[in-house]
């Protein structure tokens, strides 16, 4: 459906196939960790399961389950806010490209929110809140306060869990209205998803209660849900630059070669003051081994560093990557794309053989240079980097 634009024949291609193998695998297993982290007794348990089971059977949806109360606006996070005003942006895109028999339009809409924005953005953010690194400190906390401080601890606690409930609450919300969206175009797999997750449970008969056919197709929010619940546009703008300084953040990490996998200190010089929850996401999703906040930091020459309108972030690479050796090797990648765009400009430069070139060839060629600049602007953008 992706790739059915209007009034053009589809090309069948098995690749697209796996595509949405991978997708309907990424539907289930994310369906499968909301139930886990309510059954888990901590995240890291709900954590090793499998995200992915590419060519794979999926693992059966836990049998116990029960869905999360109501949303209480209290205790949303900047994510759950901006996770829900995504939500109503995408139900108003996919409504009106159905209408408009844009089908393609709307599955990529679909693919949008539900793989970038929920499950790469929202999740990842979503185990700042799930995480029970801070129940197990607060308890130390007690143990080593004494007497003293048991009643502020258990009352910490106490509102650590309802958040957790609340952000639960808020993924039931969200998985519930997208299994509907997705219900025209994965009819089995939603259906079964459905009644697994127990969405059915509290609807009437004629109203998804026997099958999700006949549960009610969502609407963007009004101004009265957005108010009880205050969606106001400044939480999906604070949530955005949060994800793009850690988009740069990446980028840091792929300027400096230090594999995303690695676990990596950060040091954060924030342009105004920044909440603990906020930079427990920062740190989750850069997959930051420690996130330094540091008004006056003063970095040395050669680390790498963004600028955001966050504020700087920088990542020192003592420890990470043997700096000279770096640096060589960015210089050699540098020559060899400067032999390559040679070569390959002098071919297109050929009038003999742009002339006589199959159109596919030409095209190939066009590309490769194009792969090569860009391989070249890295490297030279690291090696700058690296030498400050």
């Amino acid at each position: 459906m992706r790739s059915a634009l209007l009034g053009q024949d589809v090309l069948f291609d098995e690749k697209d196939v796996e595509l949405g193998r991978n997708f309907c695998n990424k539907l289930w297993n994310a369906c499968r960790f909301r139930q886990l982290v309510r059954q888990a007794s901590s995240l890291s348990a709900a954590s090793d399961a499998p995200v992915e089971r590419t060519g794979k059977m999926p693992v059966p949806l836990p049998q116990a389950y029960e869905v999360q109360s109501e949303i209480n606006p209290s205790l949303l996070t900047n994510d759950d806010k901006w996770i829900l005003l995504k939500l109503s942006q995408a139900i108003k895109e996919i409504t009106t490209s159905l209408a408009e028999y844009k089908f393609n339009e709307a599955a990529a809409t679909l693919y949008r929110f539900f793989w970038s924005e929920y499950c790469d953005w929202y999740v990842e953010a979503s185990k700042a809140v799930l995480s029970s690194n801070s129940r197990r400190e607060s308890a130390q906390t007690s143990e080593s306060g004494g007497e003293s401080q048991s009643g502020l601890t258990s009352a910490a606690t106490e509102l650590e869990e309802a958040r957790r409930a609340n952000t639960l609450a808020v993924i039931d919300f969200v998985l519930s209205h997208t299994l509907r969206l997705f219900h025209p175009f994965l009819p089995f797999i939603t259906e079964e998803l459905w009644h697994g997750m127990g969405y059915a449970e509290d609807m009437p008969e004629d109203q998804g209660g026997k099958t999700i056919m006949t549960a009610p197709w969502p609407k963007p929010f009004d101004g009265e849900f957005r108010d009880h619940y205050g969606l106001d546009d400044c939480y999906r703008e604070f949530a955005q630059a949060k994800y793009d300084l850690v988009t740069e953040g990446r980028n840091l990490r792929r300027l400096g070669n230090v594999p995303a996998s690695k676990k990596a200190r950060f040091v954060f010089q924030p342009a105004n003051a920044v909440l603990p929850h906020d930079a427990e996401v920062i740190k989750i999703l850069l997959n930051a081994e420690t996130l330094e906040i540091h008004a006056d930091y003063a970095p040395k020459k050669g680390t790498p560093t963004a600028r955001t309108p966050m504020g700087d972030l920088f990542l020192p690479l003592e420890g990470l990557v043997d700096v000279e050796a770096e640096k060589t090797r960015l210089k050699k990648e540098i020559e060899k794309a400067d032999a390559e765009i040679a070569r390959v400009a002098q071919k297109l430069a050929n009038q003999n053989f742009t002339q006589k070139a199959p159109p596919q060839v030409l095209q190939e060629h066009q590309q490769r240079l194009a792969e090569w600049q860009a391989k070249h602007e890295h490297a030279r953008k690291a090696l700058a980097a690296l030498q400050g």
